[in-house]
């Protein structure tokens, strides 16, 4: 009878069984709940339908990663979808604005941004939101926002997506594939966005670092339905995107020409599947 060895670790792993030294090695890891196999060179881990799949994870204290372009469209047109998978090491920690992504890092900025809010000093309560701001006077003038109370309650795996329906249109949250909320007023612009898109903070400090883990970050230049954006959970089908970053150990776009550059955030392996 064989047995599958368990590490509640990368560092245990390491400790015990380095990739370098046990090419095939095929173990399991408790804290992530994903098979991981070596290659000789490192472990790579695999989900629930054998894809490999790495993520980008960031500590919260200066991790990002710039993806050397603006994404303008959004604010330009308003019709867009952005998704993608997030996982907050803590999601009870009130010591800050947590950054998923996003190319502003203010109301007056021009841009959008998509971050988790559970500041004790601002009395928010688990909220998720999203901002599409046209304007660079500083007055916040036909910003867009949608914010969702106790979105986000654990710290697990879940997929988010944010659509525009283009001027005049619809601004609309979703998580797991289900709308959550939704704002109306898009209003475009055409002005460029202060700032590069960021994954796991904002602005050109920047800010609002993220503790957690972020996977399979897609940019669509048109509105998918909520009937594609559901199918997007469980197919990970992203036909037609602008750009996606996928973090196989970089954070190259797997199909467009904006490679990001990365700023201390690790490639690990993990499950991502609901």
């Amino acid at each position: 009878m064989s047995t599958l060895t368990t590490y509640a670790s990368a560092a245990q792993r390491d400790s015990a069984s380095p990739a370098s030294s046990n090419t095939g090695l095929c173990i399991f890891r408790s804290d992530t709940n994903a098979i991981e196999v070596s290659d000789g060179v490192v472990y790579r881990a695999f989900n629930n339908d054998g894809v490999y799949s790495q993520v980008a994870n960031f500590d919260g204290a200066g991790d990002y990663i710039d993806t050397n372009e603006k994404f303008d469209f959004i604010q330009k047109t308003c019709d867009f979808t952005v998704t993608c998978w997030v996982k907050f090491t803590d999601h009870t920690s009130t010591a800050a604005n947590q950054f998923i992504l996003g190319s502003s890092s203010g109301g007056g900025d021009v841009g959008m941004m998509l971050w988790y809010d559970n500041r004790s000093t601002s009395g928010s309560n688990k909220q998720l939101r999203v901002l599409v701001s046209p304007t660079g006077s500083g007055s916040g003038t036909n910003n867009v926002y949608v914010n969702v109370n106790n979105a986000i309650t654990d710290n697990d795996w879940h997929h988010i997506a944010v659509t525009g329906s283009g001027s005049g249109g619809t601004l609309r949250l979703y998580k797991d594939g289900s709308e959550i909320g939704s704002t109306g007023g898009l209003t475009t612009t055409t002005d460029t966005a202060l700032y590069d898109m960021l994954i796991g903070a904002v602005g050109s400090g920047p800010i609002g670092f993220l503790n957690g883990a972020v996977d399979e970050v897609a940019i669509f230049d048109y509105e998918l339905s909520s009937n594609e954006i559901s199918n997007l959970v469980s197919s990970h089908n992203y036909t037609g995107a602008t750009s996606l970053y996928k973090f196989e150990g970089n954070a190259n776009d797997s199909i467009g020409t904006n490679d990001g550059t990365n700023n201390g955030a690790t490639f690990e392996g993990a499950l991502v599947a609901l």
